[in-house]
């Protein structure tokens, strides 16, 4: 049995509460998978539940890394909990999605790992919350409208002004979609919400997607999933969801993501399902278990950029990627170059600023740009034909 394989008979008993049964095969590449995929804690927590004789050797370490995941991401919940005070007390309205709510579908909420812990603010709030992250002794990171970030210790945190900053395909306007956000939310304290169940699954469902159309989206991303349908199958309105999902011309996704969900974790799907060609299904998990967490690892980041630039699986146009690399459309960096939205004439002022602040990459870009001379045009296309199959 592969490592891939035994991960998933990991994930799936985590779910269904059943033992994963003996593993013969290399615990080097087992223990590298779990970790690439953020559920080494989960792997850890198999082997303390149900010991086999051929784990034996490495009980001791598992344990550790069940232990230490438990105890970091209950510290950094707690401390994002204080966080959520200190923003109610200065009266910033502030949504809480993503990982951090959704641990709460767990058995072992603490076992649910996540890099960073995102919350979306109002527009208008963006300047206090700024001053409150500074006098709380958090250093920025990253100020790109509308995403900045803020490092203390082992704290990290993105704060959201909108919770899409790109379109994860052609066929809907995913962004604007969702700026309807703060009318699908519930409070939970005092200037603290969390979506309703059903547009939370939705957003979770187009995170997921955004993930895949620039690099990739791990198994972790598709156990949220399994575990929402869990804690939701009984109470969340599905007729709203499923006619919101073919507003959005999504229902390609989403019946490919719940029929993995199905597959690897025993979790029937709570609406009816299209059958999916089990090659089409095998080749989908094959390329979510290859990238790890967000799809780079061991991932040709130049025939992910020719994929991008052409959705047309008939042509591959690395002239056109470079072009648009260098000098990209007022639409595609305005989200960055606030200054360029509804003055689309100042985009040469965008592209020179671009490249001063980006000067320090300059050896980086044209490493990328040699690559995708080179890249292979027939990894593009299978690339791009996989994305056709699961809908994006």
């Amino acid at each position: 049995m592969t490592a891939s394989e035994y991960l998933l008979r990991v994930l799936r008993g985590f779910v269904q509460g059943e033992d994963p049964g003996p593993f013969d095969g290399d615990w080097r590449a087992l223990l590298e998978l779990a970790a690439i995929h953020s559920v080494h804690g989960i792997l850890g927590h198999s082997v303390m539940s149900y010991p086999h004789p051929d784990s034996a050797p490495i009980a001791r370490t598992m344990r550790q890394e069940c232990m230490q995941t438990m105890l970091l991401f209950s510290r950094r919940a707690e401390a994002m909990a204080r966080l959520s005070e200190l923003l109610s007390a200065e009266r910033i309205d502030h949504l809480l999605f993503k990982g951090y709510v959704v641990r709460n579908c767990y058995p072992v909420p603490e076992l649910r790992t996540f890099g960073d812990i995102d919350f979306l603010i109002r527009k208008e709030d963006r300047a206090r919350c700024d001053r409150l992250m500074l006098d709380q002794g958090f250093q920025p990171k990253t100020d790109w409208e509308p995403v900045y970030s803020y490092l203390r210790g082992n704290e990290f945190y993105e704060i959201h002004t909108e919770v899409l900053e790109v379109d994860v395909s052609d066929k809907a306007d995913y962004r604007d979609y969702f700026r309807q956000i703060w009318d699908y939310t519930k409070p939970v304290g005092e200037h603290a919400y969390e979506l309703t169940p059903e547009f939370h699954l939705l957003y979770l469902l187009t995170h997921i997607a955004k993930h895949i159309s620039s690099s990739g989206a791990g198994i972790r991303m598709y156990l949220d999933i399994a575990f929402y349908i869990r804690q939701y199958r009984d109470t969340l309105n599905w007729r709203w969801f499923s006619e919101e999902v073919k507003k959005l011309n999504f229902t390609d996704f989403v019946n490919m993501t719940f029929s993995l969900v199905e597959r690897c974790f025993g979790v029937e799907s709570p609406i009816p399902l299209r059958p999916v060609e089990a090659q089409v299904l095998q080749d989908f998990i094959d390329f979510t278990m290859e990238g790890g967490t967000f799809g780079y690892v061991g991932r040709d980041a130049s025939v992910v950029q020719l994929k991008k630039q052409d959705r047309n699986e008939e042509s591959v146009s690395k002239g056109k990627t470079l072009l648009h690399r260098m000098f990209p459309s007022a639409a595609t960096i305005e989200r960055r170059y606030t200054y360029l939205q509804g003055r689309h004439w100042l985009l040469p002022v965008a592209w020179l600023d671009r490249l001063v602040r980006n000067r320090a990459l300059l050896g980086t870009r044209i490493q990328e740009s040699r690559d995708i001379l080179t890249a292979d045009e027939a990894e593009v296309l299978k690339l791009k034909r996989l994305y056709k199959e699961i809908g994006l």
